[in-house]
C-alpha cells in the first residue's frame, strides 16, 4: 500500500508533539517527569504536558492505551479551564491529535477548530483540521485549512516549522490529484526544512521514510531506498524505515534481505501493513508454514482491532480480499471503515471487497470514486482493471492495467 493511506495521520501528531515538547525530555522519562509535577501542582500546563508525553509514547510504540492516557490527562487539562481561554489552546490541539490517531476524525475537526478560537491567532490546528477533512474525503475544506500554514496567510506571523506542516501536507494533496513530480519536489523541501530546522531524529527519519514513498509510488526504487536508507541513518532501527526498505527488496527480487527486514520492523512494532506483507512474501514463495504463521498474527490484529473497533478495518478488510478468505468479513469491515473514512483510498479498499464479494456494478461505482481526483496509484488502477474485466469490459480493463503498469510495476508481490 501506498504513502500516507495508512500513517498520514501521524504527522499530526509527530510535527505538533515535536514542537511542543522542544526542549523538553522525551519518552518515559517525560511520562514519569510530567506525573510528578501533576501531583504537586496540578495545573493546565502540566496536564497538558502529560498529555502530549503519552501522546508521543502512543506514537512512538504504536500502543493504543498510551492514546487513551493522553485523553485523560489533557480532559484534565480543559477541567482547569474554560475552552476560550488561550490556556485551553494546546490541550485542544493535542486532543485533536489523539483523535487523528484514532480515527475519530470529526471529533479531531471539532477539537482543532476549538484550538483555532482559543489560541488568539495559532496557525497550527490548521494542520489538524486539514488532516482531518482529508481523511474525511473532503479534499476542498482540507485544501484551504492548509492554506492557512503557508508563510503570511495569517498576517505573517512566524511559528516554527509552519512551512514544513505546509509542504508535507500540500505534497500528499497533489498526489492524490495525481501531481506526482510535485508531490515528490515539496517533500524534498520538506526533508530540508526538517535537516535546517535541526528537528529530533525521530521527525528527521519520517520525513525521509515519507519521501522514500512517493518515490517508490511511482516506481522509482532506487531514490525509494536511498530515502529509506537516509531514515535509517538519521535514526537507526526505525520501523518505518525498515518496513519501507523491505519493500523496495522484494521488489527487486532481494527476498531474503527483505525478509529480514519485515522481521525487524514486526519485531519493533507489529503493525498489520508489514505482517500482512510479510506473509504475501511467504506465500509467493511457496514457504507455507512461514505463511500460516503470519496469517495467525494477522487475525490476532484484526482480534485486537475489533476491541478497538477503529484502527485496521481497512488494512485487515484489505488482507481478506486480497486472499479471497472471509469475504463477508471483509466487506462489514470495508463499509465500517466508510462510515467514517471517506478517503480515496477507503473507497478503493472497499471496490476492492465489493469486487471479490462479485458486487460488480456496486465495485464499479466504488472504484470510479475512488479515481475520481485523478489519482495515479498502481493498485487502484489494478483494481478497476479487474473489475472492468469481470464486467465485460476489455477495453477499459486493459486501459487501467496498462496504466498500472506504467505508474509502478512492483507495486505489489501478489499481482
Amino acid at each position: 500500500m501506498v504513502v500516507r493511506r495508512l500513517n498520514f495521520a501521524m504527522l499530526s501528531i509527530l510535527v505538533l508533539a515535536a514542537l511542543a515538547a522542544a526542549g523538553q525530555t522525551h519518552g518515559d522519562d517525560a511520562i514519569v517527569q510530567y506525573q510528578a509535577r501533576v501531583s504537586r501542582f496540578p495545573s493546565v500546563a502540566n496536564y497538558d504536558g502529560l498529555g502530549a508525553a503519552f501522546l508521543q509514547k502512543g506514537r512512538d510504540t504504536s500502543d493504543l492505551s498510551y492514546f487513551a492516557m493522553a485523553e485523560q490527562s489533557l480532559s484534565k487539562a480543559l477541567e482547569l479551564t474554560s475552552s476560550w481561554d488561550v490556556l485551553a489552546a494546546s490541550p485542544l490541539t493535542h486532543l485533536a491529535a489523539v483523535c487523528m490517531a484514532e480515527h475519530r476524525f470529526a471529533d479531531a475537526a471539532s477539537y482543532a477548530n476549538q484550538a483555532l478560537v482559543a489560541g488568539a491567532g495559532d496557525p497550527a490546528p490548521f494542520a489538524l483540521l486539514g488532516d482531518a477533512y482529508t481523511d474525511m474525503g473532503d479534499y476542498e475544506k482540507a485544501q484551504t485549512a492548509y492554506s492557512k500554514l503557508q508563510p503570511g496567510a495569517l498576517g505573517g506571523r512566524a511559528l516554527p516549522g509552519l512551512t514544513y506542516m505546509y509542504d508535507t501536507r500540500e505534497s500528499y494533496l497533489r498526489l492524490l490529484h495525481g501531481e506526482n513530480a510535485s508531490a515528490i519536489e515539496l517533500m524534498q523541501q520538506a526533508v530540508e526544512l526538517a535537516l535546517q530546522d535541526h528537528m529530533p531524529p525521530e521527525n528527521v527519519a519520517w520525513t525521509y521514510y515519507q519521501l522514500g514513498e512517493d518515490f517508490f509510488h511511482g516506481g522509482d526504487l532506487d531514490n525509494s531506498a536511498k530515502a529509506y536508507l537516509k531514515a535509517l541513518s538519521h535514526y537507526p532501527g526505525y520501523y518505518r524505515g525498515l518496513g519501507g526498505l523491505a519493500k523496495v527488496r522484494i521488489a527487486q527480487r532481494r527476498y531474503d534481505e527483505g525478509i529480514d527486514l519485515y522481521k525487524k520492523a514486526i519485531a519493533t512494532i507489529p503493525l498489520i501493513e508489514y505482517v500482512a506483507a510479510l506473509a504475501d512474501v511467504y506465500e509467493t514463495l511457496g514457504r507455507h508454514q512461514q505463511f500460516d504463521k503470519q496469517y495467525k498474527l494477522v487475525e490476532f490484529i484484526g482480534y485486537l482491532s475489533s476491541l478497538n473497533k477503529r484502527t485496521y478495518n481497512r488494512e485487515l478488510a484489505v488482507f481478506y480480499a486480497d486472499h479471497n478468505i472471509k469475504l463477508p468479513q471483509a466487506l462489514e469491515l470495508a463499509n465500517r471503515e466508510l462510515e467514517n473514512r471517506h478517503d480515496v483510498y477507503t473507497k478503493d479498499a472497499f471496490a476492492w471487497c465489493l469486487y471479490r464479494n462479485g458486487k460488480l456494478h456496486d465495485a464499479a461505482q466504488a472504484i470510479n470514486a475512488a479515481l475520481s481526483l485523478g489519482t495515479q496509484d498502481a493498485l487502484m488502477f489494478f483494481h478497476a482493471g479487474m473489475i472492468y474485466r469481470d464486467l465485460g469490459d476489455i477495453s477499459r480493463a486493459e486501459d487501467y492495467l496498462s496504466r498500472s503498469l506504467a505508474v509502478n510495476s512492483e507495486f505489489h508481490i501478489r499481482y
